[in-house]
């Protein structure tokens, strides 16, 4: 039985990965660097004109890499009523590696009228796809279970969806190893006529894969708009790949780490110390075979792993690296 366990990459289940309200992030800081750098050339009213500078903002939350919000206006914050500065065009923002978000910004020609803020504070208003920052949306399919299982050369994909609107498909994706891009593996049309359903639909695919290391998966819901949502990530131990802790990646240069425990059936409690022994994180009772761990500074931690029904237990050493 043992045996078959650790055959068993993942089998895991999540509650609407697709469907969970989400509160759109609006900015809390920014940062103005005066001269165009890398910034395009953009053409207004026919006029070809070079940026005037960017501006990179920090906001309150993680900003969807595939809804990047627009800078709609900027105001000047003032003693009295905050003025809108205007003659100022912004370009599309790029989504940096650190969760900002960087903007070019044209003044017009012979137009003076810049951010150039050194003793001045600004509001920046921003919108996703025509919807303000702030405003809380509830994405059209909610995803009540995602699982991947290994079984010899193929790993099984299986989810369940609740809800559907609009809904043209889903792109299964994975990453195999340390590879840096996701495989599209296999595109999977929704059942829902017309992608619109209230009643349970069930969908599966088997995917060929002989990788020796971990393979991570995720689906990729796409709307009939062309809008599209990230799942969670499900992790997979490679063919015939011992049954052990694993960490990855380790060390992990962004803060973030997976896990994937040798079991399947067992709860765990887990914690995570740093080198003074103080405990950083704590989860009881993990049931899923995967754990994800996000925005750890850097430095060295060690994780504890105890199965209360054995008393087993086992340490696994995770490092970060300055980002």
């Amino acid at each position: 039985m043992k045996k078959f366990l650790l055959s068993i990459l993942l089998i895991a289940s999540v509650n609407f990965i697709f469907a969970q309200t989400q509160t759109l992030p609006c900015p809390v800081d920014y940062k103005i660097n005066n001269g165009g750098g890398n910034c395009p050339d953009t053409v207004i009213n026919g006029v070809t004109i070079s940026a005037t500078g960017s501006v990179t903002l920090t906001f309150d939350g993680p900003v969807p890499p595939n809804n990047i919000p627009q800078i709609i206006t900027v105001f000047e914050i003032l003693p009295g009523p905050d003025t809108l500065i205007t003659g100022i065009f912004f370009g599309p923002g790029q989504l940096n590696a650190n969760g900002t978000v960087t903007y070019c910004y044209y003044s017009g020609p012979n137009n003076n009228n810049n951010l150039n803020g050194r003793n001045r504070q600004f509001r920046f208003n921003v919108f996703y796809n025509g919807i303000p920052c702030g405003s809380t949306i509830t994405p059209p399919v909610s995803l009540v279970s995602f699982t991947a299982m290994r079984n010899n050369s193929n790993v099984t994909i299986r989810w369940t969806t609740a809800t559907e609107i609009n809904n043209l498909g889903f792109q299964i994706q994975r990453l195999v190893g340390n590879g840096s891009s996701w495989q599209d593996v296999f595109f999977v049309p929704s059942q829902a006529a017309g992608g619109n359903s209230s009643s349970n639909l069930s969908y599966s695919f088997a995917d060929l894969n002989n990788s020796k290391g971990i393979t991570q998966y995720r689906l990729r819901q796409t709307d009939i708009d062309s809008r599209y949502k990230f799942s969670e990530i499900r992790a997979v131990r490679g063919e015939g790949q011992l049954g052990k802790t694993i960490v990855y990646p380790n060390p992990s240069s962004d803060g973030r780490v997976n896990i994937v425990f040798d079991e399947v059936a067992s709860a765990r409690q887990v914690s995570l110390t740093d080198m003074s022994g103080r405990i950083i994180r704590q989860w009881k009772a993990v049931g899923n075979n995967n754990l994800q761990i996000e925005n750890l500074d850097p430095g060295m931690y060690f994780l504890r792993i105890v199965i209360p029904e054995t008393g087993e237990q086992a340490f696994e050493k995770i490092v970060v690296n300055n980002r």
